[in-house]
């Protein structure tokens, strides 16, 4: 399950729309801060980890809207450049996904020592706008089809008939000009639905047995937890949807990995 999922046009139009959430992570802030922030661009955190994705708020940082478009990934898009000095005193160019005005995003580099590090925005401005930046093995993060780290989880989804083994795509939410709004799942009948998460800070995990996942207070076995595979920093989570779920409608999704919770998703149960 891996990488199996993206059989179907609309898996393959849903894994784009997770894609361009790696580009652009957090939708962006109608008010961006004053003073630079750099937050994990899937869920919000203030504490990142070596190779997943980050990104970095402020009022003019960045240059005119600009995404990189093709790997490897460069370290200078649009005239700037994001270095950072890590606790080793170690310095590194990080490569970039994304720049916009007041916000870019990229893959804090996967050599970047454990604990505090200044990140600087090589922009062209004297000083060089920076902040100091918590790295730790891992930073859990799980995208959000809004890009805002809160609602309805980014994923795709199949559901494997048991008497047959074959699979067949299953929305897991819809979007439109008005917002991104949860698809009901049925995981009744004789059937298994696999759910694949997208996320970033993950793939440090010590163990998969230290990878947990829970749908509205029930446990759902973890099949896989790491990186994606074709785009850096990219992280994903397969789990099997439990059966044993008697609740319906929208559920919260916790993920915790090595005792560390992420953000908080829904998926909608039926």
């Amino acid at each position: 399950m891996r990488n199996g999922l993206l059989g179907g046009s609309s898996m393959r139009r849903s894994f784009r729309a997770i894609l361009a959430l790696t580009m652009l992570g957090q939708a962006g802030q109608a008010q961006p801060p004053k003073a630079l922030v750099v937050l994990n661009a899937a869920g919000g955190s203030t504490v990142v980890a070596p190779d997943s994705i980050a990104s970095a708020f402020g009022r003019g940082i960045g240059a005119p809207t600009k995404s990189a478009l093709s790997q490897p990934l460069p370290t200078t898009l649009g005239g700037v450049s994001v270095q950072s000095t890590d606790s080793a005193k170690a310095s590194v160019m990080h490569p970039l996904f994304y720049v916009a005005p007041n916000q870019i995003n990229f893959v804090i580099s996967a050599g970047v020592a454990k604990g505090m590090a200044t990140v600087r925005i090589l922009n062209g401005d004297s000083p060089a706008p920076s902040v100091d930046v918590q790295v730790a093995t891992i930073a859990p993060g799980l995208f959000t089809a809004n890009g805002a780290g809160v609602g309805v989880a980014a994923a795709i989804a199949i559901r494997r008939s048991i008497a047959t083994q074959t699979d067949s795509p299953i929305p897991v939410f819809h979007c439109d000009a008005n917002g991104c709004t949860s698809a009901p799942i049925d995981i009744g009948g004789d059937s298994q639905v696999f759910l694949e998460l997208y996320g970033t800070g993950i793939r440090g995990r010590s163990a998969l047995s230290n990878v947990s996942v829970k749908i509205g207070g029930v446990t759902a076995p973890v099949l896989f937890a790491g990186p994606q595979g074709q785009f850096p920093g990219l992280d994903q989570v397969n789990i099997a949807m439990p059966t044993g779920l008697n609740r319906h409608g929208e559920q919260d999704l916790v993920l915790t990995v090595d005792g560390i919770t992420a953000n908080t998703v829904r998926v909608n149960v039926r």
